[in-house]
């Protein structure tokens, strides 16, 4: 199995991160460069279909009003039409019907199958001809009461064109487009009648369809096409029943203003973006709308992503296998190796010990030669270092303790106490007493480590005699944990720093208190010494922190067993697992915890009787 920190891991994850990476980013990026283009060149193109459409629809639309004109403006025309101003009878003559027809048939030429050409005056005279000949009388007002015709007489004649209707002179409901214009007898004169040309609406959704129509001749289905007038009004497609998408469609021409150009929409109604072009007629005063998915303009960009990505996961699957068993190839003399490594011991430092390699790559066979040769080296300097040290850690441990051997003072004290003795001075008898065992223990001259017990009793003689000293101003208090008696510390790392405490703690209002607290916590001891001085300047505290001190580092004698050399001793004895904190105690004055590892002692770290008694 692949473990997570193994460089066999990390090529296979390396390359599988990089080719997937690369993959992606080169598809996404063909996706979205592609869909650009698409989306811009379809926009240009429904744009022109538009724009197409709005132009066949003007010229349709201007045919229909060429005409209209041509009839208006004939006097033969509407010297027949309006032949008599209030006449007994209001139709047409059948005579004159025949002369109308003709009029308009040389006006026009043959009258296209799909129009119907409509007169008309308010007093409901009506003549039509085209695809019905029509001369009749309808009853008066009906003419006032269609919409188409108020506009047309609002409009004062300009042309009017009407949205999609049925016929309103034929029963059969037959939908048509209505041109329209107001004429009278006279140019200028009071307007008298209307002309309408009727245009089958079927005939301008056949156009559309073929104007939209694919290569193929099959109808477009991915292309919506809508038709408004200026009001709103739905020209095409024409349908009786309510429709969301025109309406929707609507609003947004309204938000652009309606004029003429292309846009992205994101359609509520069936949840997809769309490309919407449009283009406004100024002849019709049409505004020709087409609408296509942008989802299914993009369905074969999607499917040829869709399946590449398929192809490449495939690519990618075989590449991660053949990088796998590569990186499986490289990783297996190396893990030999940290095999060789791991079991590395001072005793199999030679290279006899060591597997022999048999890969074919020529770096590994290096890497193994150099392994070698450092293991040679390194049990030579192994060698050296140890004696080195040996004797370097023997020479500072006799110097630590060789610091304060002045033997004649103990023959001094001796002759004072017999002297104090005589006089029956007993303060005199008492200090020289605890004056003695402080000397007889720093002059027993252990090799080695002493027990707690004769470290306490140490600081215990100090403070008695600096109790002496200061009388009632001093107080002090020991509590020792009676189960670390026995362990093994190194000599003369508490006195000292009741001797700290004693130096700097002093200079406030007696009385003068001191503490001294050990305790056990599974493995270690601590020693928590405290006074109720002014506590450590800031300088010495940020000297205190430095990290742990270098062991074998150069340093000037004659600086005494100060703070550093107890931590110095500490870390000596302990290692990492030495313990030398000093800080301000909450509540005022310093605060000092010495610690290790509990290592009980043996005879030989011990002062034997004769010693202590000199």
């Amino acid at each position: 199995m692949l473990k997570f920190r193994s460089i066999q891991f990390k090529l296979f994850v390396t390359y599988s991160i990089l080719i997937t990476a690369i993959v992606a980013i080169a598809a996404i990026s063909f996706y979205y460069y592609v869909s650009d283009i698409l989306s811009k060149r379809d926009s240009e193109s429904i744009f022109q279909s538009t724009t197409y459409i709005s132009t066949q629809l003007d010229s349709l639309i201007q045919n229909i009003d060429n005409a209209a004109v041509k009839v208006i403006f004939s006097d033969d025309i509407k010297q027949l039409f309006f032949e008599e101003d209030n006449p007994v009878d209001p139709t047409i003559s059948s005579y004159n019907v025949r002369k109308m027809n003709d009029y308009i048939f040389s006006i026009m030429g043959p009258i296209q199958l799909d129009w119907q050409i409509n007169l008309f005056d308010m007093n409901g005279r009506f003549f039509g001809t085209g695809n019905n000949s029509v001369s009749k009388l309808y009853p008066g007002g009906k003419m006032n009461n269609i919409t188409w015709v108020k506009d047309t007489l609002a409009a004062d004649g300009a042309k009017v064109i009407s949205p999609p209707h049925s016929d309103d002179w034929d029963s059969s409901g037959k939908t048509v487009i209505s041109l329209a214009r107001v004429f009278s007898w006279a140019l200028g004169g009071k307007q008298q009648g209307i002309l309408e040309i009727q245009q089958s609406y079927s005939v301008m959704a056949n156009l559309i369809g073929k104007l939209m129509a694919e290569p193929n001749g099959g109808a477009s289905v991915n292309k919506s096409i809508y038709i408004y007038n200026q009001a709103g009004k739905l020209i095409y497609p024409y349908s009786n029943q309510p429709n969301a998408y025109p309406e929707f469609y609507w609003k947004q021409l309204q938000r652009e203003n309606m004029a003429t150009g292309t846009s992205t929409i994101n359609n509520p109604l069936n949840k997809q973006r769309e490309i919407m072009a449009y283009t406004h007629s100024n002849y019709t005063d049409w505004i020709v709308v087409a609408v296509e998915s942008e989802n299914v303009l993009l369905q074969p960009v999607e499917t040829f992503r869709n399946s590449m990505f398929i192809a490449v996961f495939g690519l990618l699957l075989v590449t991660l296998i053949v990088s796998f068993f590569v990186a499986r190839g490289l990783t297996l003399p190396i893990k030999e190796m940290h095999k060789s490594i791991r079991a590395l011991r001072v005793d199999t430092l030679l290279p006899s010990s060591q597997i022999e390699s048999n890969t074919s790559l020529n770096e590994l066979d290096i890497l193994n030669t150099s392994f070698k040769r450092m293991c040679i080296r390194l049990q030579d300097s192994i060698e050296e270092v140890i004696q080195s040290r040996s004797q370097e850690m023997q020479a500072r441990m006799v110097a630590l303790q060789s610091q304060m051997n002045p033997h004649f003072l103990y023959n001094t004290i001796t002759l004072i106490s017999i002297m104090a003795e005589e006089k029956e001075d007993h303060d005199i008898v008492k200090v020289c007493k605890h004056l003695s065992k402080m000397l007889r223990y720093i002059l027993s001259n252990h090799a080695r480590n002493v027990t707690m017990s004769d470290e306490v009793a140490y600081a215990a003689s100090y403070l008695t005699l600096m109790q002496i000293r200061y009388g009632e101003k001093l107080r002090f208090q020991i509590d020792v944990d009676p189960s670390m008696m026995e362990v093994a510390v190194p000599i003369l790392i508490i006195q000292p720093i009741v001797e700290n405490c004693m130096k700097y703690g002093i200079h406030v209002a007696p009385p003068w208190k001191i503490e001294l607290t050990g305790r056990t916590d599974g493995e270690k001891w601590t020693i928590h010494i405290r006074d109720y001085g002014g506590g450590f300047t800031p300088e010495a505290l940020q000297a205190l922190s430095q990290p742990k001190l270098n062991l074998y580092a150069q340093e000037s004698q004659g600086k005494g067993l100060g703070l550093k050399n107890i931590a110095e001793r500490l870390q000596l004895l302990y290692g990492e697992e030495a313990i030398f904190e000093a800080s301000n105690h909450p509540e005022g004055g310093a605060w000092i915890v010495i610690g290790g590892l509990i290592r009980q002692s043996d005879q030989d770290s011990k002062p034997s009787e004769e010693e202590l008694a000199g």
